[in-house]
């Protein structure tokens, strides 16, 4: 069965919370022209407009914290400041609740069509947005608590419709949370398995060069924005063609799937992205790990697989060993991701020019001078 990494699971919600943006905003439009219609005809256009500007100055905001950090990658990640999504989901929700402050001055016709929009509001919103409870919730508080405020300064009968609206529908709304967020759940579950079957390596069950590119892009782009160190280690098995031709190739496939595991084990912090490269090579991502760090995770994968103790004859160390090679950076404008693939690249040839079986590390600063690849 495959496993997938919470954040995974978090990042998707979060997606689906901003989904669809075209279509609630026409829904906010449209339903929020009706009800500005209404305050306008009971109690003057000046009300009316101050509301209705202030309904899509909230609701643009909520969209636009979601698109940029969309667009920015951030989404799946930055659930640190999940507290900015749920406080601008509020705010959205207070764009309606605002219109609670009218209700008193409003005639019996406008106050019930005006209870109708807001409760068609919250009830359009729960598909998409009771995916991430947080952010229902404060929607939904934003629309109702003003409500609950004004309660008291309505008349009898409307005070009655509230009480019914507040009650017996959020008694609805709370159980039809919970059923929709199960299936939501299932869904995005179902398609983080099927996203991860096409990112695993079937040899060796981690990562495939797929998921090294998105690991790799996010992890670049994160760091670039936090100004964080950002670690990668391109490691290759030693003297494999020779064990191949030794022992066969499904020995030489035990030998990967050992390896792999090996390494594995020795990254296992959240942002830590082990995945195979390609044949023999293997590349490690390590979100905000500085250089230190770095070189003692690979002194430890080198130890893990020497650990391993695979026999290997044509290997001047008689054990399956790898050579490792590192480098290091805290991205800024000018640097690319390019740059730090191909300076851990020419650190791995250094450590195979240098006898294998060790790690060689750089740290970017600047353009480094070109090394000269082993034959």
């Amino acid at each position: 069965m495959l496993s997938f990494d919470p954040h995974d699971l978090a990042g998707e919600e979060l997606r689906h919370v901003y989904r669809g943006r075209r279509s609630g905003g026409i829904i906010v439009l449209f339903s929020g022209a009706v009800a500005a219609g209404l305050l306008a005809w009971d109690i003057g256009g000046l009300y009316a407009g101050i509301w209705y500007l202030w309904l899509l100055a909230a609701h643009a905001w909520h969209w636009w914290i979601g698109r940029s950090d969309w667009t920015s990658g951030s989404v799946s990640v930055e659930l640190a400041n999940i507290n900015r999504h749920v406080t601008a989901a509020a705010l959205a929700g207070l764009g309606w609740g605002a219109i609670a402050i009218a209700l008193p001055w409003l005639g019996r016709s406008s106050k019930a069509a005006i209870l109708i929009i807001m409760l068609i509001t919250v009830i359009m919103a729960l598909p998409r947005l009771v995916v991430f409870l947080p952010i229902f919730f404060a929607f939904a508080a934003g629309v109702y608590v003003p409500l609950l405020l004004a309660t008291p300064f309505l008349d009898f009968e409307t005070q009655h419709m509230v009480v019914v609206m507040l009650v017996v529908v959020g008694a609805t709304l709370w159980a039809s949370a919970r059923e929709v967020r199960k299936i939501l759940i299932e869904v995005l579950l179902k398609q983080i398995s099927s996203e991860q079957a096409s990112w695993v390596d079937r040899l060796t069950g981690i990562g495939n060069r797929r998921r090294f590119d998105d690991k790799l892009d996010t992890a670049w782009r994160q760091a670039l924005r936090a100004k964080v160190p950002l670690s990668l280690i391109m490691v290759d098995v030693d003297h494999f063609k020779k064990f191949n031709d030794k022992y066969g190739h499904q020995a030489g496939d035990v030998c990967l799937r050992q390896v792999a595991g090996a390494l594995d084990g020795c990254a296992r912090r959240a942002g830590d992205s082990v995945t195979r490269y390609g044949g023999e090579e293997f590349a490690v991502v390590l979100f905000h790990t500085s250089m230190n760090e770095a070189r003692n995770i690979s002194e430890n994968m080198l130890a893990a697989v020497r650990a391993v103790d695979m026999k290997h004859e044509e290997s001047p160390h008689e054990i399956v060993t790898i050579s490792v090679g590192g480098a290091t950076i805290v991205p800024f404008a000018e640097s690319s991701m390019e740059q730090l693939v191909e300076e851990a690249d020419k650190s791995l040839y250094r450590a195979k020019a240098n006898g294998r079986n060790r790690a060689e590390w750089r740290m970017l600063s600047d353009t480094a001078p070109s090394d000269i690849r082993p034959g």
